[in-house]
């Protein structure tokens, strides 16, 4: 049942459309990112659309929590947390029971894990920071030196990887990160080798890692936040009108008179604003009504927005705030920011809508 007339539509066969597409291109398993809700697709529905496909191997989250959560919710496959977790006794167990796979980024998290764990063990994947500077190994000593403690305590050392700063828009820098990576692990026997986000399997190409991360690229956007033909959009976002009405030259629309009418004009209200992840910074931009593109006019407030319209438009119509007529992409270069923002701010009181 729904309770607003504000919704968001995730198309689940386009989803796998995206994953066969991308697969096919890289030829090798996949890695699929579910972290942060999905990009605020929904976890669930998202991971269990992708789960009986036998080369997405691995899913990834940011979190212990949303680990245990995608485990409950029927995952069985690998689940890899890219992040830190809390290094606290109960945390790591938690991890342990569920056969869910940790991040080793220092040796001094590792020696860390290992004390707290007190001869538990979990599996492992090692990060290397080859440029990024967030979290991971640096050298090839410090490297050696965590391989040589997870293996003398036991550890079930799973996988190795590194996140590229950039795979898109500089090759020079791509390959030196790359080689980097390679440089610092050698010959790493293990069961997993990645480091490929979307940006890297879609404009660069590495033959070395058995593994390949895919994040943005899945929900159908360009991780160079450019208009896709070979992506198909995943999410979309709408609502309706609830009120039209007419105000003549002279009056002001929303919080702070922000808007003048220059003449008489027809004002449609929208049940949807900043509390759903429409920021105020949308004011000026336009949605999608019947054909046609009508601006966003007045403050964006909490729960509502105004655009100015004209004499066809009727209470109940439905209105594209993103979708088949205005992508993520140019969403995102008109609010200066990227996609992947946009997705996860809309937030969980917008209902979802799955096809």
């Amino acid at each position: 049942m729904f309770y607003r007339d504000s919704y968001t539509v995730i198309d689940c066969p386009k989803l796998v459309s995206n994953v066969h597409h991308l697969h096919e291109h890289v030829q090798k398993d996949l890695m699929a990112v579910v972290k942060a809700d999905a990009y605020g697709c929904g976890y669930k529905e998202i991971s269990l659309a992708l789960h009986d496909l036998d080369y997405v191997r691995v899913f990834a989250v940011a979190t212990l929590k949303e680990a245990v959560k995608l485990r409950m919710a029927g995952v069985s496959k690998d689940i890899l947390i890219l992040g830190a977790i809390v290094k606290e006794k109960e945390e790591l167990i938690l991890a342990s029971q569920h056969d869910i796979s940790l991040t080793v980024f220092s040796l001094e998290y590792a020696r860390e894990i290992i004390s707290c764990l007190e001869g538990r063990k979990v599996k492992v994947h090692v990060k290397i920071d080859t440029g990024m500077h967030r979290i991971g190994i640096m050298d090839k000593e410090e490297y050696q030196q965590v391989i040589a403690l997870l293996e003398e305590n036991n550890f079930e050392i799973a996988g190795v990887f590194t996140h590229f700063a950039t795979a898109d828009d500089n090759e020079k820098e791509y390959l030196k990160q790359r080689d980097t990576f390679y440089e610092i692990i050698g010959d790493a026997p293990y069961q997993y080798i990645h480091c490929e986000n979307s940006a890297a399997m879609m404009y660069q190409k590495d033959d070395q890692s058995n593994l390949a991360r895919l994040g943005i690229a899945m929900y159908g956007v360009d991780p160079a936040g450019q208009e896709s033909d070979e992506l198909k959009q995943i999410v979309s976002l709408y609502t309706r009108i609830t009120m039209v009405k007419q105000i003549q030259a002279g009056d002001y629309v929303g919080y702070g008179y922000t808007y003048q009418a220059k003449e008489s004009e027809y004002i449609a209200t929208l049940p949807i604003g900043y509390a759903d992840g429409i920021i105020r910074k949308n004011q000026g931009r336009y949605v999608y009504i019947n054909g046609k593109y009508y601006q966003i006019v007045g403050r964006v407030c909490m729960d509502q927005m105004m655009v100015r319209v004209d004499e066809t438009i009727q209470v109940g119509d439905k209105v594209e705030i993103f979708g088949d007529h205005i992508s993520l992409a140019r969403m995102a270069k008109e609010l200066d920011t990227i996609p992947y923002e946009i997705m996860c701010l809309i937030s969980k009181r917008v209902e979802r809508v799955y096809k």
